[in-house]
């Protein structure tokens, strides 16, 4: 029973020397969705403008990135910016439209044509 007792003595010390780290740890909690809520945590620079949505909705994006929607859906869409010093995606029901965001910031867009239609894309 003594060499068990020292057995365990061991593993709690090598337990205990394995355990976590202070090193900061980063987490992708997935893209947008449906809906043109949530998102938070896509990096993605590609957007997919559905059928009454965004997605992702939310996208975070290193500065000079150009950030590209498709058009998927069948519905006509746009992408209209509520800071309207920038460039708006007309109205268009397939296709692609980019713009390239050159300053950090938060950019929030919608699609005019149909309410509760929005993203953001978070410039850093």
């Amino acid at each position: 029973m003594r060499d068990l007792g020292g057995a365990v003595t061991v593993l709690a010390i090598v337990l205990a020397a394995c355990g976590g780290s202070d090193a900061p740890t980063q987490t992708n909690t997935g893209g947008g969705g449906g809906g043109g809520g949530g998102g938070g945590g896509s990096t993605s620079s590609a957007i997919s403008v559905g059928d009454n949505f965004f997605d992702p909705a939310a996208t975070t994006v290193p500065v000079g990135t150009t950030v590209t929607w498709s058009w998927n859906g069948s519905a006509l869409h746009n992408v209209t910016f509520a800071n309207t010093s920038l460039t708006t995606c007309g109205n268009q029901t397939s296709g692609t439209c980019a713009r390239t965001f050159s300053s950090a910031g938060t950019f929030n867009y919608s699609c005019t044509n149909h309410g509760g239609m929005s993203g953001s894309i978070t410039v850093q």
